[in-house]
């Protein structure tokens, strides 16, 4: 049996590293109660109003993402994306573990502690979602969609990235409130989330990309599914 060359441990190192990373992140979004990030919001609402893990809303919501990509592109939906199913499991397993992590920090309601909370799970989103896409290996759910709807419509990425967010959010809004009664995992957090994660993923790209790219070694890395040509 051929052993895994080294650059495809490296990689897959650095992808679960990335998933775990990504997962604290939203681990402090919610510990902050600001406001949880727009990708975060629907499965946060849910396990608010069903007594179910955010974990396990999380793999559901991204299982529904799944089905989506596969009805946008059809005949263009590459098999390999089922892989997709493995890295959903890891990553709800991944958030409920770093949910228990944190939970002996203090829940608090004085802003400084919270916007500190905050700040620290936008840079672990930002930072995790650097080393997952650094790998080039599969995307979680969330951003296939994002990417199989740039490919069928010709739009550009981060046009239906924010469409994407916004539709995520109004919904999360739309059951809140709904089911609720209130407003809750929407606030002043989503809004800083989804202006600074963008901000902190280029500082941490300048800073740390060309080390992870050398850390993996540099080859010619193509992303599983490649949102501007045919599959």
């Amino acid at each position: 049996m051929r052993k895994l060359p080294l650059i495809w441990i490296k990689k897959i190192m650095l992808y679960i590293l990335g998933l775990f990373i990504l997962a604290l992140g939203v681990a402090f979004s919610v510990k902050s109660n600001l406001g949880v990030s727009p990708v975060s919001s629907v499965p946060y609402v849910l396990s608010r109003i069903f007594p179910l893990s955010l974990g396990f809303w999380t793999v559901i919501f991204y299982l529904f993402c799944m089905l989506l990509q596969a009805l946008i592109l059809k005949r263009d939906y590459r098999i390999i994306n089922l892989f997709q199913i493995a890295a959903s499991f890891a990553f709800g397993f991944f958030t409920d573990l770093t949910i228990n992590l944190i939970s002996f920090l203090p829940a608090t309601d004085n802003y400084v502690f919270r916007f500190l909370y905050l700040i620290v799970g936008i840079s672990c989103i930002a930072l995790g979602i650097l080393f997952y896409l650094t790998t080039a290996l599969i995307s979680l759910p969330t951003d296939g969609t994002v990417q199989a709807v740039t490919f069928k419509s010709r739009l550009k990425l981060h046009h239906v990235k924010i469409f994407y967010d916004c539709a995520s959010t109004a919904i999360a809004i739309i059951l809140s409130l709904a089911f609720l009664g209130v407003l809750d995992g929407i606030g002043i957090g989503t809004v800083i989330a989804s202006l600074g994660v963008g901000r902190m993923l280029g500082l941490f790209s300048s800073l740390f990309k060309n080390k992870l790219q050398n850390f993996i070694g540099r080859e010619n890395n193509k992303p599983v599914f490649e949102p501007n040509e045919a599959a």
